[in-house]
């Protein structure tokens, strides 16, 4: 009996789980149809509040979906850089004074090229020194100073210029006595009151005082003074003689060895003037050249500091002799340097042309070098620019031969380059910045 209750009491406790469970399983799906049902009711509020205007689903299917993806391709890929290539934005051009010229075929002088070093021309230099000791009172022309024949660069008080005035007026005075006493005695013998004999005396004695004068007076002409005494002395001089030193040509003072108050000996060098407008230079030409270069032959002159000017010159001497040594023959050439752009001692390279061919030249401007390389940029289209390497030839009359790496009336670039080829050393073969183009 006991046994049969406690079974009873087991089956009423499981029919109230299940039933107890399966009432919380109707609640919990009944909860969960009216939340969906409200969640989807808010979403279709909002979709008709946001997007009023939605295409429909028929017409987005109908649209290619390959299409807009190969365009979007097209805009985000960079198209791939071309070597020794540079792009520029127009402003960047403009900014740059970026110029071509066409490649030219034509006319171009055939030179063979020497070395050599300017000097002065020695036919217009004159060194200049004092022709009297003395102490330098005055100094009138300075370094640069342009001077002509005659004109006074210092003045010197000379003790020994004084004595040898000094002397001329002495030998003045005895020649007037020597002729007055001549001249009484010529009367005298007239009336025959002296002998023959007497006269000759004194006429004998009137040449030698007349002899002494002439020499005095020649000693003051040698030594610059020209026999006359200044009226007046510059502040400093003392002895009451001073010496004036003058430039004997025309030209430029290049060198100057004095000071106020400095004591000058006899024939020490104190000036040194130039005529500057026309130069020398000494080649040594091999003799393998020599049936090349005559005396006449046009010559063209470049120095390192002013590559990109050339001056005229003329081979005016050649040696008649070969050295044996070196194999050479020594010529000058003289070179024209009328703006005084050319300096002495400046080693110049001299072109002396040959004849003439007809060959492919560019501007010497548009040639450029990088890591021992010659190149020039062309302009391929506004402002695209390519690296052409090029080999060289002869240069004249600011061109330059162009062997191999361009052909006619291409254009290269003439100014500006060096903006090019900074970014092709900077690797910008295509835009980066903002000067290029993107």
């Amino acid at each position: 009996m006991r046994l049969r209750l406690t079974k009873t009491r087991w089956l009423v406790i499981i029919l109230a789980t299940l039933s107890a469970a399966g009432l919380l399983g109707w609640w919990y799906v009944r909860e969960r149809h009216e939340h969906d049902q409200h969640a989807g009711h808010d979403h279709a509020l909002h979709a008709d509040k946001k997007e009023p205007e939605a295409a429909p689903p028929a017409k987005i299917e109908t649209a290619p979906a390959d299409h807009d993806h190969s365009k979007h391709t097209e805009t985000k890929e960079p198209e791939a850089p071309v070597p020794g290539q540079v792009k520029l934005t127009p402003e960047a051009v403009q900014l740059a004074k970026i110029e071509t010229a066409p490649v030219v075929l034509g006319p171009l002088d055939n030179r063979v090229s020497f070395n050599g070093e300017l000097v002065f021309n020695e036919e217009r230099l004159a060194k200049i020194r004092s022709r009297v000791p003395g102490r330098v009172v005055q100094i009138v022309a300075d370094y640069g100073h342009m001077v002509k024949p005659g004109d006074v660069l210092a003045i010197i008080d000379s003790v020994e210029l004084s004595q040898a005035q000094m002397g001329s007026r002495q030998a003045a005075a005895k020649l007037n006595a020597a002729q007055k006493a001549y001249d009484r005695a010529r009367l005298l013998y007239e009336g025959k009151a002296i002998s023959r004999a007497e006269l000759q005396e004194r006429q004998a004695r009137l040449e030698v005082e007349r002899a002494d004068l002439d020499y005095a007076q020649n000693r003051l002409r040698l030594l610059g003074a020209g026999g006359a005494a200044p009226a007046s002395l510059p502040k400093g001089a003392r002895s009451g003689a001073i010496f004036a030193l003058r430039s004997p040509i025309a030209g430029r003072v290049v060198d100057r060895k004095v000071t106020p108050a400095l004591v000058v000996k006899e024939d020490e060098e104190l000036f040194t003037v130039a005529d500057t407008s026309a130069l020398w230079c000494f080649v040594q030409i091999p003799e393998k050249d020599l049936p090349l270069v005559n005396a006449g032959s046009q010559a063209t002159i470049t120095v390192s500091s002013l590559s990109r000017e050339e001056f005229p010159g003329r081979v005016d001497y050649l040696a008649d002799m070969v050295d044996k040594a070196t194999r050479t023959v020594r010529a000058r050439v003289r070179v024209d340097n009328q703006n005084n752009r050319l300096k002495a001692g400046m080693f110049a390279n001299i072109a002396v042309r040959v004849d003439q061919r007809t060959v492919l030249s560019v501007p010497e401007t548009a040639v450029l070098a990088a890591n021992g390389e010659l190149f020039v940029c062309v302009e391929m289209a506004p402002g695209i620019y390519q690296k052409h390497l090029i080999k060289t030839g002869v240069k004249g009359g600011g061109r330059v031969e162009v062997l191999e790496g361009l052909a006619e009336n291409e254009p290269v670039v003439v100014q500006g380059g060096f903006t090019l080829k900074s970014e092709l050393e900077k690797g910008a073969f295509q835009g980066c910045g903002s000067g290029h183009a993107h």
